[in-house]
């Protein structure tokens, strides 16, 4: 699972939060390691008024990355520090930055081991996922997640998430909106990583609206454990196609190797 930003909240910190009326600073200064965010987008897929469909099927660009020892296992944090709300619209952002509040969030890094002991992980791509509200429901689709290795000590993701408030009897689509985040993470000490993290939203028709940034100690709570299955989906299997479609079969464990028919 990766780690999925409490967006709600941080809109809601931001509307109610108090404004001056200098400019921000914010669009010349953030740059999440080296990556920016996008000044527009393509207009998303799903409308007001139309019905909500998914167009592409959970899991159908799926894919596998390598990640650094010290991201791999599970993570928790309780608490995150705003660092910046601002209306994209009126370039006016908050005066009451930094504050902390409450986000649980508890996620795992690390698939598979390869046969040199690097940590692998499957990144499922896209994947949705629903809130429930008395009126609607709320879908947040992940479209992509790329992952860039900054450096042995520095990693970067930087997701698109098209979302949708829609009626329950009709399904029809009765809000929409975009989002795209970039989060870093970073080592501080053994079991303690660092993450900044900054998500933009965006209208249906790919205009900036808002952006929340966040910073937080997370810590680790679980050690790296290879993962059998995911759903349906046979992790060692995945990743072994995946090394030799890449025609990296160095990097396959030498058991399977010997015997790639268990695998099959």
């Amino acid at each position: 699972m990766q780690r999925q930003f409490l967006y709600a909240s941080a809109i809601s910190l931001l509307l109610t939060g108090a404004f001056f009326g200098a400019q921000a600073a914010f669009a010349q200064k953030y740059v999440q390691g080296g990556i920016e965010h996008s000044q527009k987008l393509a207009p998303s897929k799903y409308l007001p008024g139309t019905v909500w469909n998914e167009t592409e099927k959970d899991g159908s660009k799926s894919t596998w990355i390598r990640i650094p020892e010290w991201l791999a296992g599970t993570w928790f944090a309780d608490t995150e520090t705003a660092t910046l709300r601002q209306d994209l619209v009126s370039n006016r952002a908050s005066a009451q930055t930094p504050f902390n509040f409450k986000a649980k969030s508890r996620f795992s890094y690390g698939t598979q081991r390869d046969g040199r002991g690097g940590v692998w992980h499957y990144l499922k791509l896209p994947y949705t996922s629903a809130t429930d509200f008395p009126e609607f429901v709320e879908y947040h689709q992940v479209l992509s997640k790329d992952f860039t290795n900054q450096s042995e000590q520095a990693v970067s993701f930087k997701s698109m998430v098209a979302a949708a408030r829609v009626q329950r009897a009709s399904k029809e689509i009765v809000e929409a909106f975009q989002q795209e985040s970039v989060t870093n993470y970073e080592p501080v000490q053994e079991d303690v990583i660092k993450m900044v993290a900054s998500t933009r939203r965006y209208d249906v028709s790919g205009k900036p609206q808002m952006q929340a940034d966040n910073e937080a100690r997370i810590h680790r709570v679980g050690k790296f454990t290879p993962i059998a299955k995911e759903g349906d989906v046979d992790m060692q299997k995945s990743l072994y196609d995946f090394l030799r479609s890449r025609k990296m079969e160095y990097l396959i464990p030498v058991e399977l190797k010997a015997s790639p028919k268990a695998l099959k």
